[in-house]
């Protein structure tokens, strides 16, 4: 069983629990420095003391305390250096969870309660073949056995009870399920028994069933997902008892996908515990005859597929193992860690924090990786990166990357130092560790896929991409993201590539391709870029790389590896090594650089690149349809997502949704949330909001009562309770009504002679139609049943209760423009001039535009003019 982490101070067991209690409560205040541990006579010294005791060391006439203040007092929260001398800067604040030691362990995983786990700790060493690992090339006469099942076969290993989607998780504990561990295998008759042993309940395993259907051929059953009746991809299991120079034949029965990597010549991974030992050699491609291809089987339910090989083992009675992917568990994350936290060197400038702790109880890392900036200024100006990894549990080549990304940026190496004084790093290596522990492929212990939940609000049941955005969410406040990568594996596809999302700004059009293009060109015998997309799909919005693109990172990526290997260059038809994919992660350093080099001779070379393709694709485009179109001016304006396909993302890309027990979870917490929001009401913060407010009250009243109004009355209610300015402008002069007439009479065909009464100027600023009053009235606009240009200035007096008035000339303008859907045109008001405050009893310069209206209003509520006007005035 693996100890638990070692804290930050060695505590040696003292004699009493008084002493120790009064040892470290003085340490913390800084009386005592240096020893960790206090001699007996010290202890006797400091009892002494207490109790007023003379003792050989204490001067006679020296304070009862010297002996705890033989040094000056001095704060843990203050530097002094060799000469005692103080410095004000401050310590770097305790860590809120324990660091790693190199005498100390690591955290031993915790596993559902559920899971039975042997006691055995699983090792492999790393191992680079030294020669190319070609693909298998297809005969087209590999056999495709028919499945024979435990009807007629033997079953030689089998799990007793597998958690699947009819129960949920509960509760977990380090070493899983409590009690004895059963032997799961079939016991061996003799020296001459043949049958294979086999093994999973370690930590990533994966293998639910084992079913001997003759002497050397073996049918493989997979555990689903925990808690979850589906994807199975994943298999990682131990076979002991084996046979040299005979060939075996493995058929895995149940998997889901319809198209696979086996199906172009990629090979299962094989360990030999004999070749690691006495030769040193580690995971290596291995096997003959290989077919994936559909089941015979048809339950009437979603069809499975089958892989199977061949192949023989190097030894005799030899523990082998086969995986998927070169395996990357928990602890061997941990043990990187431990090598990191211990380095006086690396641990200067990579701090290690918990993010959060996962649904079963594991922690989730999160490291800061930057130097120590000079000056409060230069830290401000640093910019961000966020990586992060595993949040598929199966897909390890996703760890590896991230391997090799860590291995360079905390090396010596000048491009790392010179990243980490321009660029901030928090990198999360592994966001989903209890998947990883418990050899899942795809869901997390909630048996949903994270990656399709990082909008979720169920902060307890979706806790590590809940943390992870919440850490970005904080981190966009106090600076720029230039990059979010969250590193993924990819089943159906070789290379590697990048999934983005095309920006809608016109200002940084393409720019989100540069960053892969440069990386295709770092790398070109492993990285494609033509396999790069940048569509957004509906079923993809709850993945890390959208919400963290529409909170405002530019760069968002899906960073996609293949399980098998290149099809490029001089890696072509070769199967990637973990070698190969951890220099991705150096290149992954050496394209940022090349990203933000302050020449942007290379950017603008890879954007001209960028649009050079893009306009082939496009005539590609139009060619496939038949068309012959010129788009040299207006090619760039056509929308990318409707050029690129959608992406070949994996065969689950819909979420499941929340699992049953989660659902009144979810609606409680939105119903919540919703009443927060209806209490929680924002604060009017200026006066020009509180007028807004108040105008739009007013508005809504006068609304209520012309629709409530009958419909042969028209506008008498509302005239019956007409608004201050129509009395104000029956009591006008006649010379108003005189100029203002023949303007309005002639914009609405009538004779100049007619008369603007209250009910006519009405029908001028309202529309007839009912329904369209709420309309008029909300938007604030004039509407005037006419077409053509009109210009007008008019004036307006607003007074506040007969103190104060202020004299606005306001501007209707409205130009003639193209039709309309609507029978009604709009006109805009526009401020042309504020005369000066006119009070009571002085007259009003008006400069010769006569006075439309008067507009009384309370103290307080004048704000702009284009605020009051338009529902006093103009409708």
């Amino acid at each position: 069983m693996l100890p638990a982490l070692e804290t930050e101070l060695k505590q040696q067991t003292l004699p009493e629990a008084y002493e120790d209690f009064m040892y470290h409560h003085l340490q913390y205040y800084g009386y005592f420095k240096g020893p960790t541990c206090l001699s007996s006579t010290v202890h006797r010294q400091i009892e002494a003391v207490s109790r007023g005791i003379s003792c050989p060391s204490r001067p006679e006439n020296g304070n009862s305390y010297s002996l705890m203040l033989n040094s000056p007092l001095k704060s843990r929260q203050l530097l002094h250096d060799d000469l005692g001398e103080v410095n004000s800067r401050l310590r770097e604040p305790r860590d809120l969870f324990a660091f790693f030691s190199s005498s100390g362990p690591l955290q031993a995983p915790r596993w559902p309660i559920e899971c039975e786990v042997i006691k055995e700790n699983i090792h492999h060493i790393e191992w680079v073949p030294p020669q190319p690992e070609y693909f298998y090339q297809p005969t087209g006469n590999e056999k495709a056995p028919e499945i024979v099942g435990e009807e007629k076969g033997t079953v030689v290993y089998q799990l007793d009870s597998v958690p699947t989607e009819d129960s949920y998780f509960t509760s977990s504990r380090v070493g899983g399920k409590p009690g004895i561990i059963k032997e799961l295998a079939v016991t061996l008759q003799g020296p001459e028994d043949d049958t294979l042993l086999f093994e999973s309940r370690f930590e990533s395993g994966n293998l639910q069933k084992a079913t001997r259907v003759n002497t050397y051929e073996y049918e493989l059953t997979l555990r689903t997902d925990l808690y979850t009746n589906k994807h199975t991809q994943w298999f990682y299991f131990r076979i002991q008892n084996t046979r040299k120079d005979v060939t075996y034949r493995f058929t895995i029965v149940n998997l889901l996908k319809p198209k696979s990597l086996y199906t172009i010549g990629m090979k299962p991974l094989m360990y030999s515990q004999l070749d690691a030992s006495t030769h040193s050699i580690g995971w290596r491609r291995e096997g003959n005859e290989i077919r994936y291809y559909r089941s015979n089987t048809d339950d009437g339910q979603q069809p499975f597929y089958c892989l199977t090989w061949t192949i023989q083992f190097p030894h005799d009675q030899d523990t082998c193992f086969f995986a998927h992917f070169y395996p990357y568990t928990y602890t061997d994350l941990q043990c990187f860690l431990l090598s990191v936290a211990n380095s006086p060197v690396q641990s200067q400038f990579c701090k290690l924090r918990t993010l959060c702790r996962s649904l079963a109880g594991n922690i989730v890392y999160l490291l800061t990786i930057t130097n120590p900036a000079r000056t409060p200024q230069e830290a401000a100006a640093k910019k961000a990166v966020v990586l992060t990894a595993r949040v598929h549990p199966g897909e390890s080549n996703g760890s590896w990357i991230m391997k090799g990304f860590l291995d360079f940026i905390l090396s010596n190496s000048p491009d790392a130092q010179l990243l980490r004084d321009i660029f901030i790093f928090k990198v999360v290596p592994m966001l989903n560790p209890d998947g990883v522990i418990v050899g899942n492929y795809r869901c997390s212990l909630a048996g949903r896929d994270l990656n399709r939940h990082y909008k979720t609000i169920l902060k307890e049941s979706f806790p590590c991409i809940w943390h992870t955005r919440n850490m970005i969410k904080r981190l966009l406040e106090e600076r720029e993201v230039l990059l979010y990568c969250d590193f993924h594996g990819h089943s159906r596809k070789s290379n590697i590539f990048l999934y983005g999302c095309n920006n809608n700004d016109h200002k940084f059009w393409l720019h989100e391709r540069v960053f892969p293009l440069m990386l295709s060109k770092n790398a070109p015998d492993k990285f494609s870029f033509h396999s790069c997309n940048f569509k957004v799909q509906k079923c993809k919005e709850g993945t890390g790389r959208v919400v963290m693109w529409r909170m405002g990172i530019l760069n968002s990526y899906t960073m996609e590896s293949t399980f098998g290997g290149s099809t490029l260059g001089n890696k072509r038809d070769t199967h990637f090594t973990p070698e190969d994919l951890k220099s991705l992660g150096y290149h992954v350093c050496d394209t940022l650089l090349d990203f933000c080099d302050p020449d942007r001779t290379k950017f603008m070379q890879c954007l001209a690149e960028l649009k050079e393709l893009l306009q082939q694709e496009i005539h590609k485009k139009f060619k496939e349809l038949g068309q012959d179109m010129d788009l040299e001016g207006s090619w760039s304006d056509i929308s990318l997502t409707d050029i690129e396909s959608s992406t070949s993302g994996s065969d689950s890309s819909f979420s499941d949704g929340l699992p049953v027990h989660l659902l009144n979870t979810a609606d409680e917490l939105n119903q919540k949330k919703k009443m927060y929001k209806k209490k929680k009401r924002k604060p009017l913060q200026s006066r020009k909001q509180r007028n807004k407010q108040y105008q739009k009250s007013n508005l809504m009243q006068e609304s209520k009562l012309t629709e409530d109004a009958p419909e042969g009355a028209g506008f008498a209610s509302t005239l019956q309770k007409r608004p201050a300015f129509f009395k104000n402008s029956e009591n006008t002069s006649s010379s108003m009504m005189k100029n203002e007439k023949p303007r309005l009479n002639e914009l609405n065909g009538r004779d100049k002679g007619t008369s603007l009464g209250p009910s006519k100027m009405t029908t001028l600023i309202l529309t007839k139609n009912k329904e369209r009053m709420q309309e008029v009235l909300t938007n604030r606009g004039v509407t005037i049943s006419c077409e053509g240009c009109f210009t007008s200035t008019v004036t307006v007096i607003v007074r506040y209760r007969e103190r104060e008035a202020r004299i606005y000339r306001i501007m209707l303008s409205k130009e003639k423009h193209k039709p309309q859907p609507r029978a009604s045109s709009r006109y805009e008001a526009k401020l042309v001039q504020e005369q000066i405050p006119c009070h009571k009893g002085r007259p009003y310069d008006c400069g010769g535009i006569p006075i439309l209206a008067h507009i009384h209003l309370p103290i307080g509520c004048l704000g702009h003019a284009t605020q009051a006007l338009p529902c006093c005035v103009l409708g």
